[in-house]
């Protein structure tokens, strides 16, 4: 576990710019309960984010099917390795190379925008995205539970922090597929 902590430390490093770091330690949990694995980020000598990894992590299916692309995924790319796409074409040596620059090409010559509501929108941006009845979509949306919900959104919107904390904390382990 130490050796494999260690390449992973160095892989992930590897890959920070100037004053970015991340830092691994391993605690030995009391009565053989197993042990924990702690991931710092550390940003100019400060810790900025830390993680802690308990079994269950390492049990889960989620690291399974991790674990297993990784494996499938292992020296697939070698010297002179390339993406390309139509014309362009890059060298890489990494699976994220690859990416962030095929990421980079599909959002070569789009302009995103963000908007809190859609009176944010020019006529015709709100034309385009949302009133074209031959692009829109429209879902019915059914409350079964009115009070259920009306009670889980105002804990996840209402102004009290900790009743909003405390339900992160208890579901947040229960999360199957999480969309950041």
């Amino acid at each position: 576990m130490a050796a494999w902590l260690s390449e992973l430390e160095q892989r992930m490093n590897a890959a920070q710019t100037a004053g970015q770091r991340y830092t691994m330690e391993t605690v030995q949990l009391p009565d053989n309960q197993g042990i924990t694995v702690t991931v710092s980020k550390w940003t100019h000598g400060i810790v900025a984010t830390e993680q802690t990894l308990t079994g269950d992590f390492f049990a889960s299916a989620e690291y399974r099917r991790i674990a297993a692309l990784g494996t499938q995924l292992d020296g697939l790319l070698s010297s002179g390795a390339y993406v390309q796409r139509g014309e362009r074409r890059q060298d890489v040596s990494s699976f994220k190379q690859a990416l962030n620059w095929l990421l980079d090409e599909t959002k070569r010559g789009q302009h995103i925008q963000r908007y809190k509501g859609l009176g944010e929108m020019n006529p015709d941006q709100l034309w385009d995205t949302t009133m074209d009845p031959d692009t829109r979509r429209l879902l019915q949306v059914q409350i079964e539970d009115a009070v259920g919900s009306d009670q889980i959104f105002t804990t996840l919107m209402g102004d009290q922090v900790e009743p909003r904390r405390d339900f992160i904390e208890q579901n947040a382990l229960a999360v199957s597929n999480l969309d950041i």
